[in-house]
């Protein structure tokens, strides 16, 4: 059984990520076709399912917003719909049995440490200066766009993070290197918020492994600051583009110009609609792909709020807050939940420049929605060794 979950693990993380890549493969209706028989697969083998009903109401409400407006139909809202309750299923938090839960953590270790290959080999490219490794939007490393590479960089920095602590000794200083190089690819991205939201992740993983020894932790802020500070030389070179939009940022008076905009637009929807939102996957945007139907809302927070209205984003926020305050509180397997709860910082903080929370398609997607997924495991684990209320 567990070779068999293992091969359907290796099948699913390896069609991600090739749909993240900049190989330019896109698997299109396949990729969905591969998770509907890997999620068949899973429940027949497993035992009774149960749900999750914050999960219902989230979906449920996706349906309803769908329902009640009228959406062009270029905009694929039941396709997108459909895509995104079938995800869901197999890697959320929504449907949950032990066969479902045991693929949900081999799945999430292949694709951490696929993921940190990827990343240490963008590095290397980036340093070679490989054309490969440079597109429209400048260093993508191994990633299709260098607003995912920066995202990915952060989340692989946090993996290589969580294996120095949790591995042998004698292999930690590796994955603190790798840890070191995912940083300077972030930093290369040139994607602030991706930046922000790691060294947020980061923060509170060395805030939980050490939490009730507040000397220690400041100690270790101390050093990583001073590390970071005498080797700017080394990789300020790699600052360019985070300075070129900051100095863009300054010359228009408004360091968020790329994004104000497209909040205010997310704003103003909601306040068109603000019990069920405008539809779900639709922009009252005046300029949008007719063709693909696809938009970029600018923020995750701010889609929900404007595709789905507060009927969908009270369970939202109801799943984030029960997953806080678990990491925070958990004193069973603290290092598992420091790396969680990292991965949800860095989430938290990332969604709200990037909107890709109800996109099914997206990378950010599968692992943002896997992160809950197993977070769900770990409270269903606490709850049932009754150490955690």
């Amino acid at each position: 059984m567990k070779y068999f979950i293992n091969i359907l693990a290796v099948l699913v993380a390896i069609s991600v990520l090739v749909q993240i890549s900049s190989f330019g493969i896109n698997l299109g209706n396949a990729y969905y076709i591969i998770l509907i028989g890997v999620f068949m697969l899973l429940l027949v083998l497993g035992e009774k399912i149960s749900i999750n009903y914050i999960m219902v109401w989230l979906i449920f409400a996706g349906f309803i917003s769908i329902m009640l407006n009228e959406i062009p139909t270029f905009f694929r809202p039941y396709e997108r719909y459909v895509a995104f309750t079938l995800v869901l299923s197999l890697i959320g938090p929504f449907v949950i049995n032990t066969t479902l839960q045991l693929y949900r953590q081999k799945l999430f270790s292949i694709i951490n440490v696929l993921l940190l290959v990827m990343v240490v080999i963008s590095f290397l490219g980036i340093v070679a200066r490989l054309p490969q490794m440079i597109g429209r939007s400048g260093f993508i490393g191994l990633f299709g766009h260098s607003m995912l590479l920066g995202p990915m960089a952060a989340i692989a920095m946090l993996v290589a993070i969580n294996l120095a602590y949790t591995t042998h000794t004698k292999v930690r200083w590796l994955f603190l290197y790798m840890s070191v190089l995912a940083f300077i690819t972030c930093v290369a991205a040139g994607s602030r918020s991706a930046l922000m939201a790691g060294l947020a992740g980061a923060l509170f993983y060395y805030y939980k492994t050490n939490q009730g020894k507040l000397s220690r932790f400041i100690r270790i802020i101390i050093v990583i600051v001073a590390i970071g500070i005498f080797s700017f030389p080394l990789w300020q070179p790699y600052t360019e583009r985070i300075m070129s939009k900051m100095a863009y940022g300054e010359k228009k008076s408004d360091i968020l110009v790329s994004r104000t905009d497209m909040w205010q637009l997310r704003i103003n929807e909601f306040k068109s609609s603000p019990l069920v939102g405008i539809g779900f996957a639709t922009t009252h945007a005046k300029k949008v792909d007719k063709v693909g139907g696809r938009i970029e809302p600018g923020s995750s927070w701010l889609s929900v709020l404007s595709m789905i209205g507060l009927f969908g984003f009270v369970p939202l926020v109801l799943l984030v807050l029960r997953y806080l305050k678990f990491v925070f509180k958990d004193k069973v397997n603290v290092s598992n939940s420091a790396f969680l709860g990292s991965l949800l910082l860095l989430f938290i903080v990332h969604m709200t420049a990037e909107g890709y929370i109800l996109s099914a398609g997206s990378g950010l997607f599968f692992y943002f929605w896997l992160v809950m997924g197993l977070l769900e495991i770990n409270i269903e684990k606490s709850l049932e060794q009754n150490k955690i209320v």
